[in-house]
């Protein structure tokens, strides 16, 4: 009976991840050949739905259970919890910014998802003491953002909300993904680690974002701009749905 269910989710795996596979391949291709941006959009949205939908659906959450076990407590199961929310609210800011262009509202629920990640993180590595963690962590970012617009202010007198929330949630995605790092060398667990993976990858996404807009916000040489901004318009879904699958993947514990 046990092998036929380990079958089972080999097979829901396996399955997910050839679909991802396909999708994947299909807006590279049109992305890399500039053709139908539409429907490359749409594609992509898609593909975040069925990781949300992976998330949802495939991972048990009883207490009885310890299919996702993310730590040592009683109340491990809320990790797939966290899990689910943060991939909602990554479906939701995909639909803001994505989809419909609202590219604050899209900011700040990814802040959010940020927010859930620091919690799960905090419980692997803060020694009882997560809370702790997620205030001082939450405090920094907001104090280093508050830095980071006065300095900008003697460039531009006018900062926009979008760039201050944009700062905030880049700097509290840093603090992450460097955890993200240390788990990454620190832990023998595999969930774990294929977590870390996602996240990094999809940093790097980010990365490609921030660079994208960076034009926006300073003044840059052009023709160096030029073939950086090319290369990111590619590069940020090339990064950005390999991380979310590989975090969607992550609630499996061995």
């Amino acid at each position: 009976m046990k092998n036929i269910k380990n079958i089972k989710k080999a097979v829901l795996i396996t399955v997910f991840v050839l679909i991802e596979l396909i999708l994947y391949g299909t807006f590279m291709y049109l992305d890399i050949f500039d053709q139908k941006a539409n429907l490359s959009m749409y594609i992509k949205f898609f593909s975040i739905f069925l990781c949300f939908l992976f998330v949802l659906l495939y991972y048990r959450t009883s207490k009885q259970t310890k299919v996702e076990k993310y730590d040592n407590t009683n109340n491990s199961y809320l990790g797939i919890h966290i899990l689910r929310i943060a991939m909602f609210f990554t479906l939701l800011s995909d639909l803001f910014i994505l989809v419909l262009e609202y590219y604050t509202a899209g900011i700040l629920t990814f802040i959010i998802v940020q927010l859930l990640y620091l919690i799960l993180i905090s419980s692997w590595i803060s020694s009882g003491k997560p809370i702790k963690t997620i205030l001082m962590r939450v405090i920094g970012t907001g104090l280093i953002t508050v830095l980071i617009v006065i300095l900008y202010r003697f460039q531009e007198p006018e900062v926009k909300s979008e760039l201050i929330f944009g700062i905030y949630y880049f700097i509290l995605f840093l603090s992450n993904a460097i955890d993200a790092i240390g788990i990454l060398f620190r832990s023998k667990r595999k969930h774990r680690i294929l977590f870390a993976c996602g996240l990094l990858a999809y940093f790097l996404c980010d990365i490609n974002v921030a660079i994208f807009n960076l034009k926006d916000y300073l003044t840059i040489n052009e023709t160096i701009y030029s073939q950086i901004y090319n290369f990111s318009a590619i590069a940020m879904w090339m990064f950005y749905l390999p991380g979310q699958v590989a975090i969607a993947l992550s609630g499996e514990s061995k």
